[in-house]
């Protein structure tokens, strides 16, 4: 035999000689080579082809039981036995031998497996050219990972040249439930890991995600080095909560498949969730569907810990989304603190070249860039400006609190520097710094003060004016009220979070019908409407099918204005009939409609000195029209075609607010359909007097003293 096998052994490699053979042959850490090498030399010897995924080694019972012992600190996995065919079984009973390393060689074919869980206090060593695969036709499970570790410390996955590969196709496939956790590695709440020089593809998921252990425990002291991520699901790399993390000289690429589809993502869930001392170090990321870099910390407050993310020369290039996405909030705790560095950093996608700040407060982290260029190689670039600012309908603090130190915009387009999607009018504050904008051979310098962004970014003052909050606000109707009856209301459609206000006395049955639409050939749950009482206690609630309409009914145990609370998201929600005064209401400020036009009611207190209506459309593709008109039925204010956010701005009203006794006004809103464009949906904002709109002058709601 140990002819035949030096015969073969010759072919394979004429640099072996007998000694180093016989040491292999006695030697348990390289007898799965040796076995290889027999069953091809029998192969060759019969005179027949043999399948190199059928040359599987037999088991070493005398050097498992040596590892099991703790006479061996290094076990090879094949001793286990490893399988053409499918693997689990082998390298999780290796894994979980307690071995200090784990040694997964090089075999003719791939490790299929299943599900993996690591353990702790352990290296799994890939030799270069290993290729661990997903078993087809399995990971059933919404979030079946390749490799988990959870609450594991000292974890080390070392593997330059080899590649821990899924099946993302097939995950995206009608075979499979859609899901985006079947991640490649799946750290959970652990300590000292690090992860060097592998490949991590394919998943249905993240090349590697780092979410939260029992508890809510944090991952701390992960290094992820000479790592490439290419074509996941989800992201390259996802960071739910980590602290002490440093990402260095890895490629994230090629991520496609469901939002956000980024390069990287930290993307926090909880409050409670960390992302402190986080360096990417030397990173490419490239050819993403979605961000190459995305923060989004909206869900971290002001009991947070602080946020700081640090990008040390990292480069973005080809075909992602773009190049920089960073959104924040401010909840009630206030604004997450901590600060986002991105230095010496160069942004190159093709025609995307951008960074995007969005709903973040001047008060909250600071965004900081420090010797940063944009240069977008594209002849048109598909962005309207390299930076840009946004803000969402719930924002109702400014924006800003960004540096720009020493950066360069080097592009062909004569563009803005800076623009802001601005949604609620912002004011865009504290962007501080210099820029240099490098254009067909001129340089512009830029130095960054107040002046320079309310030239380029010019702000509404109308949004100085503050949204009433209804929540702590008792209504009743304006005129006088007349009998319960059924009352057809005009037709109108809202979207998103749909409150109605309606007014009853005591022991009065409150009878209307609700009606739930699709957009378009949406699909959805059935609507869940809730009415709470003038406490804000629950008293009732019905599901209304999509498509369909269904009464709800309840009795007044006591007088005042009851709401009926909705959310139908994408589709819409429509009052056809109620028996007593309803009017539509924005809890903070707005209400989102769709298709709707005709005449709305509001009411205007006398001590309401300065108010303010804000308009927009979705869009030059969606646009509306619309008239204000006073109490006295003249008319104040006229747009046609609104796309984006316009505003009315009514001040000092008139010399008789001065005046407590004087009485209020109903002012009515006249909304019509563009002439130009088409009507979809259309935005309504009053600020300075309470969202309550009504269908006519007498059901309007008022505030109570």
């Amino acid at each position: 035999m140990l002819r035949h096998v030096r015969t073969i052994a010759a072919v394979l490699s004429p640099t072996i000689s007998d000694e180093p053979l016989r040491n292999t042959m006695r030697s348990p850490v390289h007898s799965m080579s040796v076995a290889m090498l027999v069953t091809l030399g029998f192969g060759v010897l019969c005179g027949s082809v043999v399948d190199a995924t059928a040359a599987a080694p037999p088991k070493n019972e005398e050097a498992i039981q040596k590892v099991l012992a703790g006479q061996c600190k290094v076990a090879q996995a094949a001793w286990w036995g490893f399988d053409p065919v499918e693997s689990t079984a082998a390298l999780q009973a290796a894994i979980d031998s307690g071995a200090e390393k784990v040694v997964v060689e090089k075999m003719l074919g791939p490790w299929i497996v299943d599900k993996i869980q690591l353990a702790g206090n352990q290296e799994v060593f890939f030799e270069p050219g290993v290729i661990v695969l997903a078993q087809k036709d399995a990971f059933r499970g919404k979030a079946d990972a390749l490799f988990t570790a959870q609450a594991k410390e000292n974890v080390k996955l070392t593997g330059h040249g080899a590649t821990l590969r899924m099946h993302r196709d097939d995950y995206d496939s009608p075979a499979y439930t859609k899901a985006e956790w079947r991640h490649v590695l799946n750290l959970r709440g652990c300590t000292n890991v690090a992860v060097e020089g592998l490949t991590l593809a394919e998943s249905g998921g993240d090349g590697i995600y780092l979410g939260t252990g029992p508890g809510g425990t944090t991952n701390r002291n992960i290094v992820i080095r000479d790592v490439v991520c290419d074509r996941n699901y989800r992201q390259g790399i996802s960071v739910i909560t980590a602290e002490n993390l440093l990402i260095e000289n890895c490629v994230l690429k090629n991520t496609s498949g469901t939002a956000p589809a980024a390069g990287i993502d930290f993307e926090p869930n909880r409050a409670r969730e960390r992302l402190v001392n986080c360096v990417m170090r030397k990173c490419t990321i490239e050819n993403n569907q979605g961000y190459a870099l995305h923060v989004y910390a909206a869900h971290l407050d002001g009991t947070s810990a602080p946020l700081s993310i640090r990008l040390e020369d990292c480069v973005t290039r080809g075909t992602n989304a773009r190049s920089v996405n960073i959104l924040t909030g401010c909840g009630p705790a206030g604004p997450v603190k901590g600060q986002i560095e991105l230095v010496n950093c160069r942004f190159e996608d093709v025609g995307k070249t951008g960074i995007r700040i969005g709903s973040k407060p001047p008060a909250g982290v600071h965004v900081r860039l420090v010797g940063c260029t944009l240069a977008d190689p594209a002849e048109k670039p598909l962005l309207d400006a390299p930076i840009l600012f946004t803000s969402r309908k719930t924002d109702l603090q400014d924006t800003g609190g960004v540096e720009f130190v020493d950066c360069t915009i080097r592009e062909r387009a004569n563009r803005p520097v800076m623009k802001c999607d601005n949604f609620n009018g912002v004011r865009l504050q504290d962007v501080t710094g210099r820029i240099v904008v490098e254009r067909d051979g001129q340089r512009t310098e830029h130095t960054l003060d107040q002046k320079l962004i309310d030239e380029w970014v010019p702000y509404d003052p109308v949004v100085e004016i503050p949204i009433v909050n209804i929540a702590d606000l008792r209504f009743e109707p304006v005129g006088l009220r007349k009998r319960p009856g059924e009352r057809k209301l005009p037709h109108h459609r809202l979207r998103g979070n749909a409150i109605y206000l309606v007014y009853a006395a005591k022991g009065e049955t409150v009878s209307l019908r609700l009606k739930h639409s699709p957009v378009g050939r949406g699909a959805g749950e059935p609507l869940a409407a809730v009415v709470l009482s003038p406490t804000g206690k629950e008293v009732g609630s019905v599901l209304v099918p999509l498509g369909e309409e269904m009464p709800c009914t309840f009795t007044a145990a006591q007088p005042g204005t009851f709401r009926i609370a909705c959310e139908p998201q994408r589709n819409t929600v429509e009052v056809t009939t109620s028996s007593h005064p309803i009017c539509i209401a924005g809890t903070r400020g707005g209400i989102q409609l769709l298709a709707t036009t005709g005449d709305f009611y509001f009411w205007v207190p006398a001590a309401a000195r300065d108010f303010g209506l804000r308009l927009q459309g979705q869009g030059e593709a969606e646009r509306i029209s619309a008239t204000v008109f006073d109490g006295t039925g003249q008319k104040r204010w006229q747009q046609t075609d609104i796309a984006a956010m316009v505003s009315f701005c009514h001040r000092h009203a008139r010399a008789a607010r001065d005046n407590a006794s004087a009485p209020g006004e109903i002012w009515r809103l006249h909304l019509d359909r563009p002439n130009a464009g088409i009507l979809e949906d259309g935005y309504v904002e009053l600020r300075g007097v309470p969202t309550v709109l009504g269908f006519n002058p007498n059901d309007v709601l008022r505030p109570m003293d």
